[in-house]
């Protein structure tokens, strides 16, 4: 019932009044303004602003959905410190507009919904649309990172496709001073596939993989996927007791002129690499995955053979959206394809597919392919 009004444009508190007297909007066009007043105990305004409001055409409920979402059901332009109740609002007028788009609607609290609507040529204390329209482009851009951020402190992963196994170890033994117990660790050590300090059982793990070279890949009842889930769950202990920044933080003139080397970090976008020879071996060389931003390049060099699937050997030869974590270990400037760049080198420490993404521009090269192909038939 809720949402019904808000697809209409009330107020999420006179919704939620509605909502606890079981007045869903069917009855109250039914009901005289008599009984609403007297019988529902609603006030004139409340009656009127209603009835005038549902004569609209509805807002699809999935866009209010996902515009709540985007604002963090809070008004974009005083994010909350005014109310915590909000109001779908359109930026061009619906009277002028009749445009229930996304693109039109923006959530705003009472407060700023009433300036919003201020009538006048004046510009104190109004909202213009043009104003609503940045300050909800740029609110929406801050709630979206900080939603990677929380996905990326809580180690939220899909699937992951790398852990550094050695790095991860070492760190564990040199800031915990043992390797932390897991849910994993008894079994695992039961069945042989680490020893007693955490390490890899290389001798048990050859006799099960068809290459050895590849430890974490191998068939999963015999017990890969819970070394992977051991690693990572070890991986997770590194990630609580440092603080991992986001690496769009640190790519400025201030925070290199401070210093990054050291920083834990991660990194939540597309990246380059070139294709891993087939098959991996003991002497494979390292894969180099990065990305290029203006007078940066950032860089991972990454050891084939801790892959953790299959699918992430093969993925390595497009550019695909990873969550990426390591530690900055150098800053140097060297000149790249004639121009002079900022070059990062992050030592890895595990990566795999996000839940959580942000929007960049251009969007990823292989998704514009994809568009392509769509917009080649369309045109057929």
């Amino acid at each position: 019932m809720i949402n019904t009004y808000l697809q209409y444009g009330v107020s999420i508190d006179l919704a939620t009044k509605l909502d606890g007297l079981n007045l869903p909007k069917t009855t109250f066009e039914k009901t005289s303004k008599k009984n609403l007043i007297d019988v529902y105990k609603l006030s004139e305004q409340e009656v009127d602003t209603i009835k005038d409001l549902i004569k609209r055409d509805p807002i699809e409920e999935d866009v209010i959905q996902h515009l709540l979402e985007n604002s963090n059901y809070i008004c974009c332009i005083c994010k909350g410190e005014k109310s915590d109740s909000y109001i779908i609002h359109h930026i061009e007028h619906y009277s002028k507009s009749q445009d229930n788009t996304y693109g039109n609607l923006a959530v705003l609290c009472p407060n700023d919904h009433e300036l919003a609507h201020k009538e006048g040529k004046s510009l104190t204390l109004k909202l213009t649309p043009k104003q609503i329209l940045k300050t909800k482009e740029n609110w929406e851009k801050e709630v979206e990172s900080q939603k990677v951020q929380r996905a990326a402190i809580n180690g939220n992963i899909h699937e992951v496709e790398f852990l550094n196994v050695p790095r991860i170890l070492e760190v564990c033994n040199e800031h915990f001073n043992e390797i932390p117990k897991t849910k994993y660790t008894d079994s695992l050590v039961y069945d042989e596939l680490i020893k007693n300090d955490g390490h890899l059982n290389i001798d048990k793990i050859s006799t099960i993989a068809d290459n050895p070279n590849t430890p974490l890949i191998f068939f999963a009842p015999l017990g890969s996927a819970k070394l992977r889930f051991y690693y990572f769950e070890l991986f997770k202990s590194i990630l609580n007791r440092f603080n991992f920044k986001d690496l769009d933080e640190l790519l400025n003139r201030t925070s290199i002129k401070e210093g990054i080397v050291g920083q834990y970090c991660f990194y939540v976008g597309g990246l380059y690499s070139k294709k891993v020879d087939q098959p991996i071996t003991e002497n494979s060389e390292m894969v180099k995955f990065y990305f290029k931003r203006k007078q940066f390049q950032v860089e991972w060099l990454v050891d084939p053979k801790y892959f953790a699937s299959s699918s992430a050997k093969h993925r390595t030869s497009q550019r695909n959206v990873y969550l990426i974590y390591g530690k900055i270990m150098n800053t140097d400037i060297k000149e790249i394809e004639g121009k002079r760049k900022i070059v990062v080198d992050i030592r890895p420490y595990c990566f795999g597919l996000p839940y959580e993404t942000k929007h960049r521009k251009p969007d990823i090269a292989y998704i514009k392919e994809y568009d392509d192909l769509f917009d080649e038939y369309e045109d057929e």
